[in-house]
């Protein structure tokens, strides 16, 4: 390998780890395979990756060394041009075919998102009423719920377009949302108004978030993790400011709603709906193809499956435990099976079970001057954050020692 080569194999690692980033990989991914393709192609590659910057060395025969550094953008999730990526890493195995990784990578980042416009909107319902029942609400909380979901996901995709209000959207989206359930409460009376805003704001809440920096922490990726963390943790209290300054508002100048003495327990079938309801939605908010959408559907199923089974005799925290290892070792058997990333089952599986909702009523209670209550739901959120990036790391690590050995065994013979 001469210095030309090495030069653009680093800038291609470089825009390769870029895209996988704005993708949503997580940074422990990131690193691991661009130390596998490096290894692939004869090259010794040491990535560092955290939120916001990228350093990558690429080291090839005796003395030849290339660093590329790099601030990187904001990330989002995008499941469709992730199972490309994934696709394009395992297919890199010689340099020579260096320019066709360039354009095939190129072509990836060119394609647009699987779902935008109103098709997005519509999912905003879908989303926000089956948040709503497992919030414990009743029909009326879902339909205002979805409502105001629609509205939000609107919302948020106009102020996508104005990158300069920033941190400012979070606090805007949620104070509109909470005058809008104080108004549907008026519209239709014997609800609980707080659901409705939790539910129709559940787009930004950042419990998967969470999960993903407690994983990080786990394997050492202190700095990833840290300001992942501190993410989660902003984006929180800036959403229970928006919702405290809303509610404020609307009671200045609407009338408190008397709260429902009692919410009518719903069918157990009601709630199986929901999650599976959840499943179809969470195609639009991590942007994955409608063909995965049994993938999806049947994580979820899965997850509050053995999350309810568990639960019931073990408590919550076993219970968080039981399901994320369940769903992230079923995750790599379907990798196993179909060659597509594990993600697709356990990105949704891990947000059914993700303690966003706990975190947010804990900034709330806090913000409401209730300090006892918001500090038990915060640690709550943390507890249970902690036990899925366990449950997450146990399946990593044991899974695919196991697959590898399988088919080490299978050539074998």
């Amino acid at each position: 390998m001469n210095e030309q080569t090495l030069a653009r194999l680093a800038l291609f690692l470089r825009d390769l780890g870029q895209a996988l980033h704005v993708s949503g990989a997580p940074a422990h991914d990131l690193e691991t395979a661009m130390k596998e393709i490096g290894r692939r192609l004869g090259a010794r590659v040491e990535g560092f990756a955290v939120l916001t910057f990228l350093a990558l060395t690429v080291v090839a025969g005796g003395n030849s060394r290339r660093v590329e550094l790099l601030r990187l953008p904001p990330y989002d999730y995008n499941m469709a041009r992730l199972i490309e990526l994934d696709a394009l890493c395992r297919e890199i195995s010689s340099v020579d075919d260096l320019e066709h990784y360039i354009e095939r990578l190129a072509a990836i980042m060119r394609q647009p998102a699987p779902w935008s416009g109103w098709r997005f909107v519509g999912m905003g319902f879908l989303l926000s009423g089956s948040v709503a029942l497992l919030l414990r609400g009743g029909w009326v909380e879902m339909l205002c719920g979805g409502l105001l979901g629609m509205f939000f996901v609107a919302g948020y995709l106009q102020f996508a377009r104005i990158p300069r209000l920033g941190p400012a959207v979070p606090v805007i989206l949620c104070a509109l949302a909470a005058i809008g359930a104080q108004g549907l409460a008026h519209l239709w009376p014997q609800q609980v108004p707080f659901i409705s805003a939790v539910a129709g704001i559940v787009l930004l809440l950042p419990g998967f978030m969470l999960t993903v920096a407690m994983s990080e922490l786990a394997t050492q990726n202190y700095l990833a993790g840290t300001g992942r963390l501190t993410g989660a943790f902003v984006l929180l209290f800036l959403m229970g400011a928006g919702l405290a300054i809303g509610t404020q508002i609307s009671l200045a100048w609407l009338p408190a709603v008397p709260l429902p003495d009692s919410v009518a327990a719903l069918p157990a079938w009601a709630i199986w709906a929901a999650i599976a309801a959840l499943g179809i939605s969470l195609l639009a908010v991590l942007q994955a193809p409608w063909s995965a959408v049994h993938v999806s559907v049947g994580a979820c199923l899965l997850a509050w499956a053995v999350y309810s089974l568990v639960n019931a005799r073990m408590g919550n925290v076993v219970g968080a435990f039981a399901g994320a290892l369940a769903v992230a070792s079923a995750g790599h058997l379907y990798q196993y099976l179909s060659k597509r990333p594990a993600a697709l089952v356990q990105i949704p599986g891990l947000i059914t079970l993700v303690p966003g909702s706990m975190g947010f009523r804990g900034v709330h209670a806090l913000i409401q001057q209730d300090s006892a209550a918001g500090i038990s739901l915060l640690t709550d959120m943390v507890m249970t954050g902690a036990v899925l990036a366990v449950g997450l790391l146990l399946a990593d690590n044991i899974l695919p020692l196991i697959f590898e050995r399988r088919g080490a065994g299978d050539r074998a013979v």
